[in-house]
């Protein structure tokens, strides 16, 4: 392989389609290059959750062979997201001793530190997937985000935990060695959008992420640039279509079609004088934008009341800077 750079691979799982990126990173560690990417439509999962291991594993297949022929490079190993309602997020603290006589807080120290929040109970049906720090306190100093290299007596550390389903999790993995591929890493689905949307400023000054899927809207918020609370609501995309389909008493992929090119959650923006086709339907029968608007409104209302509700449940110490939505559905 070329020392020039490192080749790697990520999988994004999700209930009605799956994604593959193959990228080179730089060998000086900074500079990525996507240069593989494929798609597949997957219909083997519902909320997050592996339904059909034989149909996702075949979409897993599908996405990588539409990279792997773009790259011209073979993947054997990704990191895959993980996402759906058994994804739950809990802070944890911890505390201990600086080791060495000098007092200099070093990795060893906060590596300690992690492992006292890492020692929660978790039940034999749950994994840890991450241990996500959020800040430390050096001998009752808060606020610090980087304590190495300080003089200290005690270090102290806030930590954002994040735990999955493990049957649920062992499923997925499953689909993905039916692919051929061996699995590197688990990244919550939210984690791996927040990568990709926000800024650093963002981060710190808070913001409510929001990436709103088929089946799933997965949560992170971010507080002076690290995780402090994350939700999956079991709601997406995927319930509005059916909602199209039973109001406008059409198909499920007539609805899909109406949606994502004529819909939106804001009636003022729509007008009856807005007038489509519906497809697949020979009579030519037709529908109003603002009549399709006044379906989909109330369930994204319920979303975003939801949402709310996640927001204040992360406790009144977090502040917003605003929300930052994306996904599928964030483009109504």
């Amino acid at each position: 392989m070329d020392e020039r750079f490192t080749t790697i691979a990520a999988i994004d799982i999700g209930t009605s389609k799956v994604s593959c990126a193959i990228a080179h990173i730089g060998g000086d560690g900074g500079s990525i290059s996507v240069i593989g990417k494929g798609t597949s439509a997957n219909t083997g999962m519902r909320k997050g959750v592996v339904t059909d291991i034989e149909k996702t594993g075949a979409a897993i297949k599908a996405a990588v062979d539409a990279a792997e022929r773009l790259s011209g490079y073979r993947i054997e190993h990704a990191a895959i997201t993980v996402s759906g309602s058994h994804v739950e997020g809990q802070n944890s603290s911890g505390q201990v001793a600086v080791a060495n006589p000098v007092r200099e807080i070093r990795d060893d120290d906060v590596d300690r530190v992690l492992e006292v929040c890492r020692a929660i109970e978790v039940p034999n049906s749950r994994m840890l997937l991450n241990v996500l720090p959020s800040s430390y306190i050096v001998d009752g100093q808060e606020g610090i985000q980087q304590p190495r290299g300080m003089i200290a007596y005690r270090l102290e550390a806030r930590a954002h935990l994040i735990t999955a389903g493990s049957t649920a999790v062992q499923n997925l993995e499953k689909c993905v060695q039916a692919a051929g591929i061996a699995v590197d890493d688990y990244v919550p689905a939210s984690l791996a959008a927040a990568e990709l949307t926000l800024t650093d400023t963002e981060r710190d000054l808070g913001t409510v992420l929001v990436d709103i899927g088929a089946e799933t809207c997965d949560i992170a918020i971010f507080h002076q640039n690290a995780v402090v609370h994350s939700a999956v609501l079991p709601l997406g995309g995927a319930f509005i279509t059916r909602d199209v389909a039973i109001g406008l008493k059409t198909s499920l992929l007539a609805a899909e079609e109406l949606k994502i090119s004529y819909g939106t959650c804001d009636p003022r923006t729509a007008s009856d004088a807005e007038q489509y086709n519906v497809p697949d339907e020979p009579a030519g029968r037709r529908i109003g934008r603002l009549e399709l608007a006044r379906i989909i409104e109330p369930r994204m209302s319920e979303i975003f009341e939801l949402i709310a509700g996640v927001i204040a449940n992360a406790g009144p110490e977090v502040t917003s800077a605003g929300v930052v939505l994306t996904g599928g559905g964030s483009q109504l």
